[in-house]
């Protein structure tokens, strides 16, 4: 692996959480990629040659329906891996992975992860515990499409997009949004505009500020902060 992703690497808190010579024995086999936004990683039904750890890029896991429709179950950034299924004995993507923050990552090859999965009791309890993570998205995720407005799923994802990236400001597109929330662009432009107006955000030409995240917090429903509090949680423990 080169200098240059050896350092990066610890721009994803997973693998910086790795002892040190199980990160080792990973780092040869690593390699930096860009990534670049709508970039499907892992389309449904196909096998997972690598997985990936996201550094300053935003992947969507995507469930789709058989009349078109995209919805988002998962949100994975620099605390995660995409690829999840691997280490629970499932070789084809049962969910498609969508890069919507496109910028750096790590991808490893899938039997390499695989291979130290089953050396390492600290890297399966972490992976497995990640895992956990991501399930508690998904139906959290499931409810909050069922039962909460555009406007405060679009808070909540804002506010999850600010944490997975560690910025306050991004580039993502109201179509990327309307894809993320399963909803329609239009729903998408209306709910930014109510945003906006409350000065919690500012946008323009594509880039999003979020400007109070608090007033954010008030306008989301309870959801970024169940997600939250599990992700909080998981990170404490390592």
């Amino acid at each position: 692996m080169s200098s240059f992703a050896a350092s990066s690497a610890l721009e994803n808190r997973l693998l910086a959480s790795l002892p040190v010579e199980v990160y080792q024995r990973l780092a040869a086999h690593l390699e930096p990629v860009t990534l670049t936004p709508q970039q499907i990683l892992h389309p449904i039904g196909e096998a997972i040659a690598y997985v990936y750890f996201p550094m300053r890029s935003l992947i969507s896991l995507t469930t789709l329906l058989s009349n078109g429709s995209v919805l988002e179950v998962g949100l994975v950034g620099r605390d995660g891996f995409i690829g999840a299924s691997v280490v629970l004995g499932r070789r084809e993507s049962v969910q498609q992975a969508i890069v919507q923050v496109g910028n750096s990552a790590l991808r490893l090859p899938t039997q390499q992860l695989l291979t130290e999965f089953e050396q390492s009791s600290t890297l399966q309890s972490l992976l497995l515990e990640y895992i956990q993570v991501l399930l508690l998205q998904t139906s959290q995720l499931a409810a909050c499409h069922r039962f909460h407005s555009i406007r405060e799923r679009l808070a909540r994802q804002l506010l999850l997009i600010r944490y997975a990236l560690q910025l306050d400001e991004f580039t993502i597109t109201h179509e990327a949004l309307a894809q993320m929330l399963g909803t329609r662009r239009s729903g998408v432009t209306v709910a930014i505009g109510e945003l906006t107006r409350s000065g919690a955000i500012r946008c323009s030409r594509g880039r999003i500020a979020i400007v109070q995240p608090r007033e954010l917090e008030a306008i989301s429903c309870e959801c970024y902060a169940v997600i939250q509090e599990e992700t909080s949680r998981f990170h404490r423990k390592q």
